[in-house]
């Protein structure tokens, strides 16, 4: 009987729980050294809103994300330790009146606008995919395996708290577990 009640429990609790579907992915990445001491790293992202967040923007509300790249070696059983650390912002809006979605790059002020949600996520992914890393040679040591780690985030704290609470409780937004990691070529 307790086996019923708990099976029964637990085929409610995953009915009840949304799908966590990867709405943001990094499906593929690499890096090129442009000079010295600055490396450009590429993400090739996949993005995708959910409802909860298109009717967001339709309403006015202005989407952030972050992009966070780091430049780290592994220190054996202590786990990573980063070189070198860059991130990016951007902001989505969309302007009923003109039927435009506005890409905002919020450290360059760089602003771009496209007619559909389509076009601005395609410009999103390319904004957010696209971080230098300034590395110092002193910081490089020969022998040394590096690699890089990345990772895109929905920026919940720059929502409206009733929104904050959709997003992070209800799975609404949810981008890929960890960090993306490849060896530094």
């Amino acid at each position: 009987m307790r086996r019923r009640i708990v099976l029964g429990l637990i085929v409610l609790w995953s009915c009840l729980l949304p799908g966590f579907t990867a709405a943001t992915e990094i499906r593929q990445a690499d890096s090129v050294w442009q000079g010295e001491d600055r490396l450009l790293v590429r993400l090739y992202l996949d993005m995708e809103l959910p409802d909860v967040l298109l009717q967001a923007l339709e309403n006015g509300i202005g989407i952030h994300f972050l992009s966070e790249v780091n430049l780290e070696y592994r220190r054996g059983i202590f786990g990573e330790r980063a070189v070198a650390t860059a991130s990016r912002r951007a902001r989505l809006e969309y302007y009923a009146l003109s039927r435009h979605y506005v890409i905002t790059d919020r450290v360059s002020r760089r602003v771009d606008f496209a007619p559909t949600l389509g076009d601005a996520l395609e410009i999103l992914a390319r904004r957010l995919g696209r971080i230098a890393l300034e590395v110092g040679s002193a910081e490089l040591r020969p022998g040394v395996d590096y690699q890089i780690a990345a990772r895109v985030q929905l920026d919940h704290g720059a929502l409206p708290l009733p929104l904050q609470w959709e997003t992070r409780l209800r799975g609404a937004y949810v981008t890929q577990p960890g960090w993306y990691r490849w060896s530094l070529d």
